[in-house]
């Protein structure tokens, strides 16, 4: 079932619980992340993989490279433009596993996760009556409306009743 803004309107306990629920758990859920992609990325910074595959190609690229360029500068600088280069394609690597790793991140743990932790919470608050009966209260203004119209309606009758007694 599907609330409408009309419903939340019609029942601002409901609105109020909703909205206080699905900003806890969502900051909650952001928290999550945001430690796992800490985990992450200490895991990254710890190990450098020399054996991954996209880095062993571009290694030999980068020491043929170098090696071309050996006869044109002094030792230590070929070096550094080597290792210079070497940190660059390592880094391209990490970024591009980070950029299949956080969309996977944040819909395991922020959609998905969210998804489940919201139902829980639902069926555990809703099978309480007295708190169900709280949420599902109506607005005074509402049922101040209704009982007019009540009122009014309850007027029009008598009034037909008492045009139809003339006729």
């Amino acid at each position: 079932m599907q609330m409408s803004k009309a419903s939340f309107k019609r029942f601002p306990n409901l609105k109020r619980e909703a909205y206080h629920t699905c900003l806890s758990l969502n900051l909650r859920k952001t928290a999550e992340v945001e430690k796992f992609m800490d985990k992450y990325m200490k895991c990254e910074i710890s190990y450098i993989n020399i054996n991954h595959k996209l880095f062993t190609a571009d290694r030999q690229r980068i020491e043929t490279e170098a090696a071309d360029d050996a006869q044109d500068l002094p030792f230590e600088k070929q070096n550094v433009k080597r290792i210079k280069a070497l940190l660059e394609l390592y880094a391209n690597i990490i970024k591009y596993q980070l950029m299949d790793v956080v969309p996977k991140t944040v819909m395991s743990i922020m959609v998905y996760g969210f998804h489940e932790e919201i139902h829980k919470h639902l069926l555990r608050n809703l099978s309480q009556e007295e708190k169900a009966e709280e949420l599902m209260r109506e607005d005074v203004f509402i049922e101040e409306k209704r009982d007019k119209a009540t009122k009014m309606l309850e007027a029009l009758e008598r009034a037909d009743s008492i045009t139809c007694l003339l006729d």
